[in-house]
């Protein structure tokens, strides 16, 4: 799998946010079972987690505070699932921020530079080729994160109509995930969130990475992936940096082969574009061109 450097860094980053959501989730099932250990339901909660730094903090009963973990899913999927797609956004602005560099693979946009619409966003990135599963439920996902943002959470007519609209295959998918449909009473109210769709929404942006990391693979030439291989490792830290721009080693020898920089661009090619095979003389033009 190429892994060029804003697919990287998201990997990253949806790594630490996915272990943060189940050390909270780890936390809060043992807290709440201590509650139910308790010996009388009035004993004051900070009493039984007083090992737990910060518990003096939480002056209810234990009964009390059994409900407050039950509730803790809830209120953690209205703050998970935007942070995730924040990451995902984050993303599809990277993959654009680096085809950009080479003109014609990313559509111009009529609104003012640098600023995009997240749906026009996901479209670029989809480089033409048709939406697939993860495409839909990223839909879906996107806009259930708008009415936490916007509407209190709440189910609205424009959300309700996105699940009921979504393909038989991404509904099915969604409910693989989550172990349930999205399930909600009516326009107007919550829904039903919790651990099963904050986990859901991690599998469906991961997905749709992978997705992305492939289009951008078929969307660039060999000349371009060398640009980005080189870019990528002469940013990557501020050695990369330094070491981009040395000169080439000497010795009275010439050849791509024999300069230091392409030597370790193609250790960096090795690690994270293995698929590509990029040859020397490719990693040398790529250099060439992003001095």
């Amino acid at each position: 799998m190429i892994q060029y450097s804003a697919f990287r860094t998201w990997q990253a980053m949806q790594k630490r946010s996915n272990n943060s959501i189940l050390a909270l989730s780890v936390g809060a099932n043992h807290a709440r079972r201590e509650m139910d250990q308790a010996p009388d339901p009035e004993v004051r909660a900070r009493m039984l987690l007083n090992a737990v730094p910060l518990t003096e903090r939480l002056d209810v009963t234990a009964a009390e505070a059994t409900k407050i973990f039950d509730s803790a899913a809830t209120d953690m999927a209205f703050l998970a699932i935007p942070q995730v797609m924040a990451l995902h956004i984050e993303l599809c602005v990277e993959t654009i921020v680096e085809c950009q560099h080479f003109p014609g693979r990313i559509k111009e946009q009529d609104n003012e530079p640098g600023w995009w619409k997240v749906p026009l966003l996901q479209k670029t990135v989809r480089f033409g080729e048709h939406k697939t599963t993860a495409d839909h439920l990223l839909d879906f996902i996107l806009k259930l994160r708008n009415t936490m943002m916007h509407g209190a959470g709440k189910v609205d007519e424009d959300l309700e109509k996105v699940w009921k609209n979504l393909p038989p295959a991404a509904k099915a998918r969604w409910q693989g995930l989550a172990g349930r449909a999205f399930t909600y009473q009516k326009v107007g109210v919550l829904p039903i969130l919790g651990w099963p769709e904050i986990m859901a929404t991690l599998a469906v942006t991961k997905e749709s990475a992978h997705e992305m990391n492939g289009r951008v693979l078929r969307a660039l030439t060999r000349a371009q992936w060398a640009e980005v291989i080189a870019r990528d490792y002469r940013d990557a830290t501020a050695v990369g940096r330094r070491r981009f721009n040395a000169a080439p080693a000497g010795h009275g020898l010439s050849g791509p082969e024999q300069d230091r920089v392409v030597q370790r661009l193609q250790g960096h090619a090795m690690t994270y574009y293995r698929d590509l095979a990029m040859t020397p003389v490719e990693l040398k033009a790529g250099r060439d061109a992003v001095r």
